[in-house]
């Protein structure tokens, strides 16, 4: 069984820029732009099936051919939204060394690579991966400015600590953009200030972030996305003490992210769930849930916070 990136202190990430980077790639053939039309409409709707089908398709074309690239990035994506992280970490591992891949497919490596490497507590190898990939994205970003990428970048400063500036650029972002109807840049904004507000402990804020989250959520349509969405504004709700809201929050989360088949998701949600039956006295609830709860999925500061709920039984 694969292991998974856990950020247990911290809301989860979106699958952020995840599916938004495979835009970085190189123009694909005509031929195949039609054909895989369907692969990009798939991956943002499920990274699970999007895994699936483009394991499948990457046995079919030249290996680094730009067909293969863009298969790549969704298969990156994917591994990264559903936190496989070993899967992850190798596949980034064998590609990290070569000299001739395109820029933009370097940048999500190097992303995914760093993060990889944060996950397994190499804090300086991920921190200057971190900057490369950082690096690159500014330089990108010169040539073909995007917000997207702006989006990304402030993702990166969140992982090396400089929190105020991203939130200040993020800031920046939503007042230039905010007639933008696009629903996946508008969910990964918002998401992304949700995220960085909590980190500087602006709770009131991360809270209104995560509300503005949810509608964009569901214009997007990425059933994996939306579970996510619902797990982070509970969280807030939860600290906030709102907590009939915040159960709610959780249910939907599970609900999306068992159609989305993110177990992970699913066991995350439940634990926290049950802890809030615990503190409304609903024990026979809270034991159902922790007893549905697979423990092979839980990092261990998860797995103790487990324990310590079934102690309260």
């Amino acid at each position: 069984m694969n292991k998974h990136f856990f950020i247990s202190s911290k809301p989860y990430s979106l699958g952020l820029t995840a599916l938004l980077l495979w835009v970085f790639c190189l123009p694909v053939a005509k031929s195949y732009a039609m054909k895989s039309e369907s692969t990009a409409k798939l991956c943002q709707r499920s990274p699970s099936s999007c895994l699936e089908k483009v394991n499948i398709e990457l046995t079919q074309v030249q290996p680094k051919s730009r067909i293969w690239f863009s298969l790549m990035q969704f298969k990156l994506s994917s591994l990264f939204i559903l936190q496989h992280s070993d899967e992850l970490y190798q596949e980034t591992k064998r590609w990290i060394d070569e000299e001739d891949l395109p820029i933009p497919f370097q940048v999500t490596l190097y992303m995914y690579y760093a993060k990889s490497l944060l996950s397994h507590g190499d804090l300086v190898e991920g921190k200057r991966y971190i900057y490369k990939a950082k690096a690159q994205l500014a330089i990108m970003n010169e040539v073909y400015p995007s917000p997207i990428k702006l989006i990304e970048i402030a993702n990166l400063q969140m992982f090396i600590g400089e929190l105020p500036e991203a939130y200040e650029s993020l800031n920046a972002l939503k007042e230039k953009y905010k007639n933008s109807r696009n629903p996946q840049f508008m969910m990964e904004l918002f998401g992304h200030l949700g995220h960085v507000a909590r980190q500087l402990e602006l709770h009131d804020e991360a809270l209104a972030h995560w509300y503005a989250t949810v509608p964009w959520s569901y214009k997007y349509g990425n059933e994996q996305q939306i579970a996510t969405v619902h797990f982070n504004l509970a969280q807030a709700q939860q600290h906030a003490e709102q907590l009939s809201l915040a159960e709610k929050s959780y249910l939907a989360a599970i609900k999306h992210a068992e159609i989305a088949l993110d177990v992970v998701k699913v066991s995350h949600a439940k634990l926290y769930l049950a802890e809030i039956k615990l503190q409304g006295g609903d024990k026979e609830q809270a034991e159902e849930l922790l007893l549905a709860i697979n423990e092979e999925l839980l990092a261990p500061n998860l797995l103790l916070k487990l324990n310590d709920l079934k102690g309260e039984l």
